[in-house]
């Protein structure tokens, strides 16, 4: 992305309210800073009015799981029941009935704990799961021939689990990234964060003081005289009102949502 103007006006969205939230948006702007050159300018000022709370609880509350299409159309033909001439819609309550079990199974959930599952993901990637299986006009041949065998007792409610995990990976698509956003979310050792930039020789002032005391007007104030700078808003109104004011007085910016 080119950026032609030298200032940036940059919202984060929810700043302050989660460790892994903190520190996605301190990944993303430690990224987008990476590609913009400040001149010969060294010295980097820091206004902060962010209160960051103790949250010691679960990270995976902050997963928001994916909507998963069901296969709705009448149309099209299905599989499943053609090769098993067996109808999972005629048999729900026993399809139901097997799942619960599935939920239910320790062993299930240990294979989810492998997988990256916590109860809260395990719990919520089921109850995706579970629609999706009663609700869909077919499902796809292999998972109807796995529920299918089951109910005719050739089958074991086990082998239901590769078809979950797959679902699973659907609803919530950061499980393929796991390692990546724990590495992001670490805040245990600062020091080690960033050592490209914590290597270069700037001169950084935070700004700290009580509400109304003027930190941002002053901070704003330098930003509309610099050669070159970055805003960052943690609300979209006071991002907009920024921009525009910044607009206004000559000194052009763009505006960047994170």
């Amino acid at each position: 992305m080119s950026l032609s103007p030298a200032r940036i006006t940059i919202k984060c969205a929810n700043i302050g309210l989660r460790r892994l939230q903190i520190a996605t948006c301190l990944q993303t702007g430690a990224r987008a800073l990476n590609h913009i050159h400040f001149g010969n300018r060294r010295s980097l000022h820091v206004t902060s009015n962010c209160r960051f709370s103790d949250d010691s609880g679960n990270v995976s509350t902050l997963f928001v799981p994916v909507p998963v299409k069901l296969t709705t159309n009448p149309d099209d033909i299905d599989i499943g029941a053609e090769l098993t001439s067996v109808d999972l819609k005629e048999k729900k309550d026993d399809v139901l009935q097997i799942l619960n079990k599935f939920y239910t199974k320790r062993e299930m959930r240990m294979l989810g704990v492998e997988q990256g599952l916590d109860a809260h993901l395990f719990h919520q990637a089921f109850i995706s799961f579970r629609r999706y299986v009663i609700e869909s006009e077919h499902l796809p041949a292999d998972l109807h021939i796995i529920l299918s065998d089951i109910l005719s007792d050739s089958g074991h409610i086990d082998d239901i689990f590769p078809y979950y995990m797959r679902h699973a990976k659907q609803v919530f698509p950061m499980l393929d990234c796991m390692d990546d956003l724990k590495k992001i979310s670490d805040l245990t050792t600062p020091a080690n964060l960033y050592q490209e930039a914590r290597a270069m020789k700037r001169k950084i002032i935070f700004h700290a003081g009580p509400t109304n005391s003027g930190k941002t007007y002053q901070a704003l104030e330098r930003f509309y005289t610099a050669k070159s700078g970055v805003y960052c808003g943690p609300l979209k109104l006071l991002a907009n009102e920024v921009h525009q004011k910044s607009n206004a007085r000559g000194t052009k910016n763009d505006i960047l949502y994170l």
